[in-house]
């Protein structure tokens, strides 16, 4: 198994944090963790404050997660680097992302 490119842990406030690349190789696993974390909490608060890069079907992914996510839980973002910032603004969905 090749291994991952990012870490995610839980600080003290239950905010996820994520830290590394995010990439499509880690897709699954992030899909892995996303969904566990949503059925556990009602409020799901993630911080990418620490990611360095994430690809375009990371982007995608988030999005249509907090998308439906958003139906039945509430989504919070704590935090974005600025590369996390800068690409959901190139992609057009900064907005909808924080919402």
């Amino acid at each position: 198994m090749a291994a991952r490119h990012f870490s995610v842990t839980q600080d003290v406030d239950g905010t996820f944090v994520f830290k590394g690349e995010l990439t499509i190789h880690d897709l699954d696993y992030l899909k892995d963790v996303l969904e566990a974390a949503s059925e556990r909490a009602r409020m799901l608060s993630l911080s990418f404050q620490e990611v360095e890069f994430a690809d375009t079907a990371t982007i995608q992914f988030l999005t249509a997660f907090r998308r439906h996510v958003g139906k039945t839980r509430e989504w919070r973002i704590a935090a974005l680097s600025k590369e996390m910032e800068r690409l959901l603004s190139l992609c057009g969905v900064k907005d909808a992302f924080l919402q």
